[in-house]
């Protein structure tokens, strides 16, 4: 069995917060992804903090145990297990894990010159521990000898050198770009939460505007719905809710109103899709296919239903041009390659201009200039060459 081993060993650390989320939830997903089926946290008393971590981590299938004193390790560790070791405060590079600590024992280090001056332990001349160890489950025997007060993670670290572990270096650029940090205080928290955010939650390609709007919202408010989850899903529902309005509005009739609702619902929805982004981030990859499909199919009926209004467009194909431009819409999204098709992938950004040129009296030829230029790019502009 794999067991991860993890500290809150005092308050303040434990309140240290980085995309909303408490820097233990982080190490949490770390030990998760290197496949610990039990998870054992050393916590000085029991809090909200501890709460939320066995939670996830039972939502994930693995055991979670808090214990006080490192004694009690012996009855959660067999000889045979393999146990990983995250020291409090420190944020690794969780992919990292994987490939260099997941197959065999080791210890994790930087060079001490320049992790010293960030905070970490010095565990030679040369180096200094990078806050992660793999060893072997019986190294936990040789807690006992310790006094009752003493650190067993520091005492985990001394027996994995003892046994003269293998010592797995870790890129000392990360250092300088925050893939690997101790993480003790706000201030640091703070400083590393922009870098972490671009790394886990891309900003949108360069020519998708609404997109990058919906992006800079759900950044500001993922601190606040890590707090509130119910607050995700209620921007993807809430927006999905007044596309349709929006839809069965044009229906009727109401053709600028339509449009402007389906555009404001587009971008609450994205909204909704990126806030679950930033609440995932450094979890790994999370499939949501059928919420995007979802979200999309909505999004396109309801521009179809507003062109095919009865009382508005009986004389005039325009649903047709709204079908043109759905399939134009939808092969931009998978033709990131051709920059020129980018705004066109952008339903924010089509939905506004639509919404603009019906209160100005232009939208079915809109509908039918925005569709027929984005084909022609895509089956004209020359494609990059492999």
């Amino acid at each position: 069995m794999r067991v991860g081993l993890m500290a809150l060993a005092e308050a303040e650390g434990a309140r240290v917060r980085l995309g909303g989320r408490p820097l233990a939830w982080h190490q949490l997903h770390a030990l998760l992804a290197l496949g610990c089926e039990r998870v054992v946290c050393l916590a000085e008393a029991p809090g909200a903090v501890l709460a939320g971590l066995q939670r996830e981590a039972e939502a994930a299938g693995a055991k979670f145990h808090a214990i006080a004193q490192s004694r009690a390790l012996s009855g959660l560790v067999s000889a045979a297990d393999t146990l990983f070791v995250i020291a409090p405060g420190v944020l690794p590079e969780r992919d990292w894990l994987l490939g260099a600590l997941g197959a065999r024992a080791g210890v994790a280090v930087l060079p001490a010159e320049r992790a010293l001056e960030q905070g970490f332990e010095r565990i030679d001349r040369e180096r200094a521990w990078g806050g992660v160890l793999a060893t072997r489950g019986d190294a936990v025997e040789a807690l006992a000898a310790l006094p009752a007060d003493a650190d067993p993670i520091a005492g985990l670290l001394r027996v994995a050198l003892h046994r003269a572990a293998r010592c797995v270096e870790v890129p000392s650029g990360w250092l300088d770009d925050g893939r690997w940090a101790l993480v003790n205080d706000s201030t640091t928290a703070a400083r590393l939460e922009l870098a972490w955010q671009a790394r886990h939650v891309p900003s949108p390609p360069l020519g998708r505007p609404g997109e990058a709007l919906a992006h800079r919202i759900a950044r500001m408010l993922s601190a606040r719905a890590a707090d509130r989850p119910a607050l995700r899903p209620l921007a993807l529902i809430g927006g999905l809710a007044l596309a349709l309005a929006g839809g069965i509005a044009g229906y009727l009739g109401h053709t600028t109103g339509g449009l402007a609702a389906l555009a404001g619902g587009a971008l609450a929805a994205e909204v909704g899709v990126r806030l679950e982004a930033f609440a995932r981030a450094g979890t790994g990859p999370r499939p949501g296919g059928r919420v995007h499909l979802a979200r999309d199919a909505l999004l396109d009926l309801s521009l179809i239903a507003i062109a095919a209004s009865p009382r508005e467009f009986a004389d005039w194909p325009v649903a047709y041009a709204a079908a043109v431009l759905v399939a134009a819409l939808r092969l931009a999204r998978q033709a990131d390659e051709h920059p020129p098709l980018r705004p066109v992938g952008d339903r924010v950004l089509i939905f506004s201009l639509l919404t603009l040129a019906a209160g100005a009296g232009w939208f079915a030829p809109a509908l039918a200039l925005l569709g027929g230029t984005a084909l022609a790019l895509r089956l004209f502009w020359p494609q990059r060459r492999g």
